[in-house]
């Protein structure tokens, strides 16, 4: 079995592979504080509750934009794992070429989104990854990550406009029946939210207009579901995109 992690700005994504095939998963807050042992008392209890033995673990891939959690993390792997933990970069063995101007500033994650992109879509792609951060990550036919776009998450913009305003409220991520407001909170949504999905719209429009071609879209992220019935693009949801395209990263390293 495989155990792999996706460490995120806010939460953090774990999943066990067998055979290449995702058989279970679970999201936890990322904590950059949390130690080697909160690891374990996190982890093990969920890994039994799935009647997962340690010993059964044959290997561990990370995907981490948060560097400040990665010295405890390979410590947690090889103190109660027993094992030397893989992690995403971008001197990672993979069957696509990097074409941007520093591949060392391409965030872990957006490999792996390139990995499934190359492996399981028809090119080119684009995968839209709705997180903290929106990333829209541009996969060209001839194998290559071209680079893309990186905008604040919609959790983002709201808690920036409740902070930096002093009569706006935090309002709940859900859309209005309308896109006219009739109260602030309504107003703020619709702003929010369906301004989000044109300027996803419109993004996708151009990315697509400088590739020359319609390309193959993928959602991923913990947004996705509720941004996706709302966007005029032809789009498809993947939830697991990322630890999938980690798992496949790492099979191309074993070696």
């Amino acid at each position: 079995m495989l155990l792999v992690m996706d460490v995120g700005n806010t939460q953090t994504s774990y999943g066990v592979f067998e055979k290449s095939k995702l058989v279970y998963h679970w999201r936890g807050e990322t904590k950059p504080v949390r130690t080697v042992d909160e690891y374990a008392g996190f982890l093990f209890p969920l890994l039994s509750y799935s009647k997962i033995l340690a010993e059964q673990v044959e290997g561990i891939a990370i995907s981490s934009v948060v560097p400040s959690c990665n010295f405890n993390l390979k410590k947690f792997c090889e103190v109660y794992l027993g094992k030397e933990p893989f992690f995403v970069t971008h001197l990672s063995r993979a069957s696509f070429s990097i074409s941007v101007d520093n591949p060392t500033e391409v965030g872990a994650d957006r490999l792996a989104n390139t990995a499934y992109a190359v492996k399981n879509l028809e090119l080119p792609a684009i995968v839209v990854d709705l997180g903290t951060a929106t990333t829209f990550d541009v996969v060209s036919e001839k194998k290559a990550f071209e680079g893309g776009i990186i905008l604040p998450g919609i959790a983002m913009g709201a808690e920036s406009l409740s902070r930096k305003t002093s009569l706006l409220p935090l309002v709940p991520t859900d859309f209005p029946k309308k896109v006219i407001g009739k109260n602030t909170v309504n107003c703020i949504q619709s702003g929010i939210l369906f301004g989000y999905c044109d300027a996803i719209d419109g993004l996708l429009e151009r990315l697509q207009s400088e590739m020359g071609k319609r390309c193959q879209i993928a959602l991923t992220g913990g947004m996705a579901p509720l941004i996706h019935p709302h966007l005029k693009n032809r789009t498809q949801i993947l939830p697991n995109l990322t630890l999938e395209g980690i798992e496949i990263l790492y099979q191309e390293n074993r070696s």
